[in-house]
């Protein structure tokens, strides 16, 4: 799944982001702990305070729920779960909501002590002060757990 070169992977154009495709997000415990019913992904879920350059999630072509957990802080399903949003669903949702975000492909071709090497990081941008509400409330709509990734206490 990973080149040995990280430094020689290419940002890929948009289009390249198929329908059959997947974006993995992870929420850690703070955003769902106190939630009733964790079988709905709440649109807290896809918290944007931290999101300056976008909303950071991980491409499928690159990476699975696994790699996407194994990349956070806290490796347990008891801390962290991971959503995804399905490519196709997300880009109908951004025509019929007529919102001004799309997927950008950006790949951490270097480590340091705040991100790992990643060829999958991509970044939802457009993502404002505006349309967060909105779009949380959307994605919270589309999105999922991914298989076995669904967190437990």
């Amino acid at each position: 799944m990973v080149e040995k070169d990280p430094l020689s992977w290419k940002t890929e154009p948009s289009e390249n982001y198929l329908d059959d495709h997947f974006l993995y997000r992870g929420v850690h415990k703070v955003l769902w702990k106190n939630w009733p019913d964790l079988n709905r992904i709440y649109p807290n879920f896809f918290i944007t305070s931290q999101a300056k350059e976008g909303l950071s999630v991980d491409w499928s072509k690159y990476a699975t729920p696994l790699f996407t957990l194994n990349h956070l802080p806290d490796l347990s399903l008891e801390i962290n779960g991971i959503v995804e949003l399905n490519v196709g669903n997300l880009k109908q949702l951004i025509i019929n909501a007529n919102l001004p975000i799309n997927i950008q492909h950006d790949p951490i071709g270097t480590q340091n002590k705040d991100q790992r090497i990643n060829r999958a990081h991509s970044l939802i941008i457009g993502i404002n002060k505006m349309n967060k509400t909105k779009v949380k409330r959307f994605f919270s709509k589309i999105a999922k757990w991914a298989k076995d990734m669904a967190p437990f206490s």
